[in-house]
């Protein structure tokens, strides 16, 4: 059979796209970039375990054969003790399923009907919908609709207020991280929240930081080193997305535990409730390989990206026209911008631009509002690089897309009023992260916001709280479910 006879659209696609050569990617680590590492050794189990040899890998093993998914006592229990170790977790556990598994897992093992959840406004629709069984509050929120942050005073303030009136909050949920490059400064934010609430337990999403564990400069503020630190009455669970930021395959997930073995147990019994049954080793192998990789190459591949990032910026400063791209940090006493991470204001264009640079330059970046978000993870080439630069040179200018040219997106269903409030979440993705939560009021600058983002041809979403993906009519009554918006929450007089 002839390829092009063979009608398996979606394989054809990317057949071809990787005919285009190498992409150069300014979003996620492309896992084998590793295999340019300085250790020729390492480089071949990678190309052996991973390329060669995938095919006889990637099979259903039972228990005997390699180890116990759910139970492992042999070489799977030895690859996680090792990676707890070198976190700085009292257990940790592979995942092949994504951080979104990772995440629900980690909140199911603290479920209980009635629970009280204290919800970062900011956090992951992952999150958001493995709470849902729960009683959620959004912590009270700072910055704007469209670049909103969790105000950590405040916070602060409603989890002592619920600890005065004798009705802590069950569990708070931080993401430390962030689609956009942002991050939590945890060496300040954590130590306020935990005095303030001791018995709340935490789960902590660091999905874009896995690698800072091994950075000198940045082990110490990790959510792990930073609640180390703390006398803890309750549990910690951290997770980290490793293919964003390590050497390991797409899907791949960590999910640290801090606490009792009592903790570690209700971890390894809501892996068993939720993850599939039928695990990928090539993705729990590429798992224990990012680790080593990290701990051996992860300090000097860090000096080296920096410096890339240096001279990105550095070349874009000296060009008039692209000067301007240059993004000037937010200033925030509790955030600061991943190391790593550059954003670049190009306006309302911003898919389009995104688009372009794919199409006709082959390089990849993500985008956050009216700003690209260039990562310059360990996986980026002086020669990605160099490809950058020249397509945003290009589009200073005066090369790059025509027109906005937003994509076909899911229907527009119902807006709701201003003045209003909304029944439902309203999620724009990417990144995922709600632009209204059910009970919260409707403005003005609620409907700019949606508005932008399908301009910007965005996917948008209309969920109900409770599970409920049926868009209804204005008319409809729903209710609220469990979400609570924080007005919700009285404050004592």
């Amino acid at each position: 059979m002839r390829s092009q006879d063979l009608d398996a659209p979606l394989a054809m696609h990317l057949a071809q796209f990787t005919r285009k050569g190498r992409c150069h990617n300014f979003h996620a680590v492309p896992w084998p970039s590793v295999l340019d590492a300085a250790s020729c050794e390492l480089a071949q189990h990678y190309r052996t375990l991973l390329g060669a040899d995938l095919s006889r890998i990637d099979a259903s093993w039972s228990g005997s054969a390699v180890d116990s998914f759910f139970t492992p006592h042999g070489p799977l229990a030895d690859a996680q003790r090792k990676t707890a170790d070198a976190f700085g977790a009292d257990a940790t556990f592979f995942g092949t399923s994504g951080t979104t598994t990772s995440n629900q897992i980690a909140l199911e093992s603290l479920r209980y009907r009635g629970a009280d959840v204290l919800m970062d406004c900011t956090a992951h629709q992952s999150l958001l919908f493995a709470a849902e069984a729960m009683n959620v509050v959004p912590t009270p929120c700072a910055g704007t609709i469209e670049n909103p942050c969790v105000d950590i005073e405040e916070t602060a303030n409603l989890l002592a207020q619920r600890v005065s009136e004798g009705r802590p909050f069950d569990i708070l949920v931080l993401a430390a991280t962030g689609y956009d490059g942002r991050k939590l400064r945890l060496d300040d934010a954590l130590p306020r929240l935990v005095a303030s609430s001791p018995t709340t337990a935490l789960v902590i999403d660091e999905a874009w930081s896995a690698l800072h564990a091994f950075i000198p400069s940045l082990a110490g503020s990790t959510a792990l080193a930073v609640a180390s630190r703390l006398s803890l009455r309750a549990p910690v669970l951290v997770t980290h997305s490793a293919h964003k930021t390590m050497a390991a395959l797409r899907q791949g997930s960590y999910l640290h535990v801090l606490g009792s073995s009592t903790d570690i147990e209700n971890v390894r019994l809501a892996r068993y409730r939720i993850h599939t049954t039928s695990p990928s080793w090539p993705i729990l192998a590429s798992l224990d390989l990012a680790r080593v990789h990290a701990e051996q190459f992860g300090a000097g591949e860090f000096t080296r990206a920096v410096t890339l990032r240096a001279k990105l910026e550095a070349a874009l400063r000296e060009n008039p026209r692209t000067a301007d791209m240059l993004a000037s940090p937010r200033q925030d006493p509790y955030y600061d911008m991943d190391p790593l991470v550059l954003r670049l204001y190009v306006g309302p264009r911003s898919r389009a631009i995104k688009d372009w640079l794919l199409g006709e330059h082959h390089v990849l970046v993500t985008i956050a509002g009216d700003h690209l978000v260039v990562r310059l993870h360990f996986g980026v080439t002086d020669n990605d690089l160099d490809a950058l630069i020249n397509g945003l040179s290009l589009l200073a200018s005066g090369s790059g897309p025509s027109a906005l040219g937003p994509r076909v997106t899911s229907p527009q269903g119902f807006e709701p009023a201003i003045g209003s409030h909304s029944c439902e979440y309203i999620i724009p993705y990417p990144p995922g992260v709600p632009l209204a939560w059910p009970g919260e009021l409707w403005t003005d600058r609620h409907a700019t916001a949606l508005a932008q983002e399908r301009t910007r041809g965005a996917e948008i979403y209309y969920l109900a709280a409770g599970g409920g993906t049926r868009r209804t009519a204005s008319s409809d009554s729903m209710a609220l479910g469990t979400v609570l918006h924080p007005g919700a929450e009285d404050k004592p007089t």
